[in-house]
């Protein structure tokens, strides 16, 4: 009997060991990865762009079935070449997973505050340009899945339960988005041509809210992508002449710092001094921009919009096309909005008294028109919409404006007997 629970004392302490050494090397591979990941590029440092990971605060756990990195503070900055601004992302707290019914990703949270940030360009003479604010979010944790080894082509999936972005440039600025039950997919290639996508985002929300209309809309689903090469994905944060809305941005730890009155995601420069030396990692992350020649603007990115729509009351919204922004730029192109199970939805309109008897009198003949337009066939209906200064326009009038007016007008009409 004693002999029998000296082994099986011996076999608990070598499980115990084996699964503390397993452990072990899981933290010690997240904590590799996190300080030696590619810049990408392959191409020498010369033409890639690094992205320095800097956090206040580090912890190991998740012993004994996982491996887990825990960070406080997290500032990404992906610098562009010298004289050229850079993409800056913070996020409170994120933490990183690695375990045996996963071992082909790691899996991570990223919970509290977030944050996304042009940063200050420097000119040739020295001075500088401010950085602005670009969006902010918050919402439930986001649960996020990423390549176990970093990679110049890779994919990194994402949902949340809840999520409130709120836009801080633009006429976005003015209708914040809520979305409830969110997933989606973000692609990147490192090495992409003109003829393959550098960045491609996939995602969808069971139901999204745009300020200021509190009507939501259902199955909201959506695809862009922005063919490379990758050195023109700078076009799409390179700062322009325009004073920003807000205060400038002058670094990551400035954008991370004005997400809460706590500090949690700011740090202050002697703070920085003390994680230069002690927590702090200057890491470098694949590789989502090549540089242009020093001196030299980055050309043009090119936006494919290949759908993005949803449902509202019954009718079918899709919204696709192309857009180009150059460097300091607002995007512009053609598009168009495909509008679905329409025919049911304007009689709906006349059939529940939503409206007085004027506006169903303007109804009747926007349907008339559309009947002629359509030739009275089946089927969804196209309407073109030019994208001007970064706003979406039809006929030449803004199309938030012309969503404004119809908004009153439902109101309105929802108040008459």
């Amino acid at each position: 009997m004693r002999k029998s629970l000296g082994l099986l004392a011996c076999a608990g302490a070598g499980v115990l060991a084996l699964d503390s050494l397993l452990w072990w090397g899981g933290v010690q591979f997240l904590e590799h990865r996190l300080a030696s990941a590619s810049a990408g590029g392959g191409g020498g440092a010369a033409q890639s762009v690094g992205c320095p990971v800097v956090f206040q605060h580090k912890e190991r756990g998740g012993w004994p079935f996982r491996a887990q990195v825990s960070l406080e503070g997290v500032q990404i900055t992906c610098a562009a070449s010298a004289g050229q601004g850079g993409l800056s992302y913070a996020v409170s707290h994120a933490v990183l997973d690695l375990a045996p019914w996963h071992p082909l990703t790691v899996q991570g949270t990223l919970d509290g505050g977030q944050a996304l940030a042009v940063q200050t360009e420097k000119e040739p003479a020295g001075a500088e340009k401010p950085g602005y604010l670009l969006l902010k979010t918050d919402g439930a944790p986001v649960q996020i899945s990423l390549p176990l080894r970093a990679v110049e082509a890779g994919t990194l999936m994402f949902h949340t339960d809840f999520l409130h972005l709120v836009p801080q440039r633009g006429v976005a600025e003015a209708h914040p988005v809520t979305a409830r039950g969110v997933s989606g997919k973000l692609v990147w290639n490192g090495h992409a041509d003109a003829q393959a996508s550098a960045l491609a985002l996939s995602f969808a929300a069971q139901r999204a809210v745009v300020a200021p209309w509190a009507g939501s809309v259902d199955d909201v689903q959506g695809a862009v992508s922005i063919p490379g090469p990758t050195a023109r994905l700078a076009a799409l944060w390179s700062p322009d002449e325009t004073a920003s809305n807000g205060p400038p941005i002058s670094d990551a730890g400035n954008l991370a710092g004005r997400e809460g009155a706590d500090g949690a995601m700011g740090s202050t420069p002697q703070d920085q001094s003390e994680l230069s030396d002690h927590e702090a990692t200057d890491t470098r992350l694949p590789s989502v921009s090549q540089s242009s020649p020093s001196g030299t603007a980055p050309d043009y990115a090119e936006i494919l919009l290949q759908h993005v729509g949803g449902r509202w009351r019954g009718l079918g919204i899709a919204w696709s096309g192309r857009l180009v922004m150059a460097p300091g730029g607002a995007p512009l192109g053609e598009t168009w909005l495909t509008l679905s199970n329409w025919r049911p939805f304007l009689v709906h309109l006349q059939q529940d008294k939503t409206l007085n008897p004027a506006q169903t009198a303007l109804l009747s003949r926007l349907t008339d028109q559309l009947e002629q337009r359509t030739g009275g066939t089946e089927g969804p209906l196209s309407v073109p919409l030019q994208v001007r200064d970064g706003a979406a326009q039809l006929g030449g009038v803004p199309l938030l404006s012309v969503l404004a007016t119809l908004h009153g007008v439902s109101l309105t009409g929802a108040g008459t007997p």
